[in-house]
Formats: C-alpha cells, structure tokens, sequence
C-alpha cells in the first residue's frame, strides 16, 4: 500500500496523488472487466448448464441485486464509520474473489444442490461488489473533476469494455471448446478461476488508490424515510426513482434474454457471447460522444433523449428470429444503454455532496433493485410461466417460440411511463441548452461515429508530426 498520508499539506502532491489513482483506475477498470468477462457474464449460462428453470434465472437476474442494495446501505455506513474509504473497497473486492471457488466446486461435488447454490453464491459475488459500491464512488468522485467527469469516466468505461470484449470471446471460444469435447464443467472452471485472478488483481491495484480525507458529520446523515419523505423536493429522489422505474421496467423481461437465446432459438455459447460482444461494441463506439455530451449540454438532457429510445429496443426481440438482425439490435441497444447509464451515474456524482454521496448511493441502488425484484422475480417470473405462446387477434394468428416475446412487448410498451415525469427532473449544473430531440438527431446523423473518426484522424497526424520531428532532430 502506498503512502498517502500527510500529503494535503502540499497541494502539488495531492493532484498528483490524484492524477495517478485515476490513472490506475482505468487499469483496475481493464482487470475488473476481464473478471466480468470470464466470471459474471457466465452465470446464466452456468445456470441453464445445471437445468435452472424460469423461476431461478428470474431469481438470478433480480435477487443478487436487490441483496446487494442492502450491502450498499452497509459499506455507506461502514465508510462514514472509519472516515476511510479505500480498505473497504479493497477487502470487498478480495471477498468477491473468494466467492468463485465454491460457486463453482460446490454443484461440480454436488450436482442436486447446483442451482440453489449458484443462486447463493451469485448474491454472495454481487454483495461483496455492491458492498464497495459508495465508498468507491465517494473515493472517485472526489479524485475526479466535476468538470470532466464525463469524458473521464467514459474513456474508463472504453478500456472496461474493450477488455470485456476480449475476455467474453476468449470465454465464449474456450467454452465451446470444451463443450464439444464433453468437458464444459472444465470449461466454466477455468473461466471462473480467471475471473477470480482478475479479481484479485483488481483488489491489488485498488489498495494504492489515494482516498482523499473523508469527515462525514452527524448532520450528513438521512434515514432511508427521510429519503422517501422528500422525493416530493428532492431533485436526486425524483431521479432515483424516475431511473428505478425504468429499471425495473426493463427487468420484467431482462431476465430471459438469456433464455430466449440458449433455450429457444437454440444459440451456442459463441453466439451467445457474440450478442453481448455486440452490446458491448455499441457502448465502445458510442460512450465517448455520450461522455462530451454529458460535459457540455447536462446529464439530465442525455437521460431524457436515451429514455426516448429505451422502449423501442425490446420489441424486435419478439418477432426477429435472425442472427445477425440480432446482432445490430444489440449493437443500438449498447449505444442507447451507454448514454442513460454514464448520464445516471454522473447525476449521482453532481447532484450530492461528497459527505452524502455514499449514503445517497445506496438508497439509489435500494429502491432500483426493489423495483427490478418486484418486477423481475414476480411480475416476469409469473408472466414467463402464465403467458401463452400464441395469440388470435381476428383473422391474425400470432404464434411465438414460447411465452417470453410476449413479456419484451409488455416491457417496450411500459418503459414509455417514466419519460412522462422526466421534465420533473432539474440539471444540477450550468450547461449548454439542448433539447432530448435535437440531440437524438445528432445522434441519428452519424455524429459520434464521424467525430470517432476525427478524434482517430487528429490521433494518428499527432503520433506522425512527432515522429517527423524526432526524425528531424535525429538528422
């Protein structure tokens, strides 16, 4: 660990202290992608590997989160406790780490346990995450500018998913490997014991974070009901729960993408893997452009204009049965998922102080996953087992694969209800004015892929007029 102490007595010091964890956060960011890529993003299949049923890849898809929220109210309170936040955040990462080895070995010994003990381990594995969930956006937010946080955190999001890029095809090959071989226990043993590694390293690099001081006071405090009570006035309340409806919207159906895809269309591991790659190729593309916007016209404005678009993305799902047609749709999706989600996670950031910000957090992430467990584990889990698979609507005969394309229909035409109240919400800075329409049309225009290309161009006549100059000076 390094030594961070008695350094606010130099300011020159500091920024550099600072300077420098954001530089290893991107790294951290790279070794936490690859744990996700190896780890994470194969839990439903492992699932669906040991014959889990609706219920459990519901409980899967809603239960860890909802857990894990509680966990969040819990490192909220453990860092305003130790007026410390970077040993939480290091200890919780380790702890996830640990968590791999019986989620794997435990159904590979006992097979009639299997699901019930992925069910465990996987909310184990997320509260341990979300355990270190405030106190790292606390630490962040007070090492990262106010004035480029989005750019920023959407050039750390680049490297996270061009490394989750890297490791889900790496995952998704060495699985398919092994399947064919009839050793795909081998195969999810070996992701899960990378995925563990990752995380360890992932817990190294956070332990030489610098954690500015942190002096929360008896009067930062709120209660979860003093949260509730002001959301009639509370600008941050109105988002959290503006953003826990669309959430939770969007986890009525969530859950059994996954499904639909292995089960009912009949994909292999490479495809499935490729359908998230194509996901994640969207949110690399485009999260940058997302990050200037953000910057310059307001969070607030990204949301609304992301929130416009968010209800048309299910609804393909339910009569496209082609792969690569598939593959584009994931594509938009990442696109339009990279923007609400850097505009959410920035508001949290602007619109508390740094004192309330990892008890605020908490509570954002309390009410989200209540919203996605009510609506995912409940509401999506009784209509996956209750809807029917074909419809007759006068002379038109609609039949479906199963009764899974019927609930991302239910889920597209309700998302439309949270943008209603978006106008309530206020941006907490001075920006830019834009409207939400104005900037889908840049966005439609092809803006943020030409001005990938220009930052591309600009990059590599920088990287040519060096190298003539050196060349230059050389002769």
């Amino acid at each position: 660990m390094e030594n961070h102490d008695n350094l606010e007595a130099n300011p020159d010091k500091v920024e550099a202290a600072k300077q420098h964890t954001r530089k290893l956060s991107v790294t951290e960011a790279v070794s936490v992608a690859c744990m996700g890529g190896f780890g994470d993003s194969f839990f439903q299949p492992f699932a669906l590997f040991l014959n889990a049923g609706n219920q459990a890849m519901a409980l899967i898809g809603t239960l860890p989160q909802a857990v894990g929220a509680l966990a969040q109210i819990a490192g909220a309170g453990l860092s305003e406790k130790m007026g410390k936040r970077r040993p939480i955040i290091a200890l919780c990462a380790l702890m996830q780490a640990l968590c791999y080895i019986p989620l794997f070995w435990i159904p590979f010994l006992f097979p009639s346990m299997g699901v019930p003990v992925v069910i465990v381990m996987i909310t184990l594995c997320t509260s341990c995450f979300n355990l270190g969930g405030p106190p790292w956006l606390s630490m962040m937010s007070d090492v990262v500018p106010q004035n480029i946080r989005g750019s920023y955190f959407a050039r750390r999001i680049r490297f996270w998913m061009a490394a989750t890029i890297f490791s889900m095809v790496t995952s998704g090959i060495l699985l398919w490997w092994f399947k064919t071989k009839s050793m795909a226990w081998a195969g999810f043993g070996i992701l899960f014991i990378l995925a563990a590694l990752f995380r360890i390293h992932s817990a190294w690099l956070l332990n030489h974070h610098y954690d500015p001081p942190f002096n929360p006071k008896k009067e930062d405090y709120f209660s979860f009901w003093d949260f509730v009570k002001r959301t009639r006035h509370s600008n941050f309340a109105k988002f959290t729960f503006i953003a826990a409806s669309i959430n939770g919207i969007t986890n009525i159906a969530g859950p059994f993408f996954s499904v639909y895809m292995i089960r009912d269309l009949h994909w292999n591991y490479i495809q499935f893997t490729f359908s998230t790659i194509s996901f994640l190729v969207g949110q690399f593309v485009f999260i940058s452009w997302w990050g200037a916007m953000c910057d310059r016209h307001g969070n607030r404005t990204v949301l609304a204009a992301a929130c416009l678009i968010l209800p048309l993305i299910p609804l393909p799902w339910a009569f496209i049965r082609s792969f690569p047609a598939l593959m584009c749709l994931q594509f938009i999706s990442g696109s339009i998922w990279s923007g609400f989600n850097l505009a959410a996670g920035n508001f949290i950031m602007d619109a508390c102080t740094p004192q309330k910000r990892p008890r605020a957090t908490s509570y954002y992430t309390v009410v989200n996953s209540f919203f996605s467990l009510i609506a995912g584990s409940i509401i999506g889990a009784f209509l996956a087992e209750n809807l029917p698979s074909s419809y007759n609507l006068g002379f038109i005969h609609i039949s479906f694969l199963s009764s899974l394309p019927p609930i991302f229909i239910i889920s597209g035409i309700l998302r439309f209800i949270p943008v209603f109240f978006l106008p309530n919400l206020k941006e907490v800075r001075e920006t830019e004015p834009i409207t939400p329409i104005q900037l889908l049309w840049r966005f439609t225009t092809g803006e943020p892929i030409f001005s990938q290309i220009q930052q591309l161009t600009n990059l590599l006549a920088g990287q040519a007029k060096r190298a003539n100059g050196n060349k230059n000076k050389k002769t």
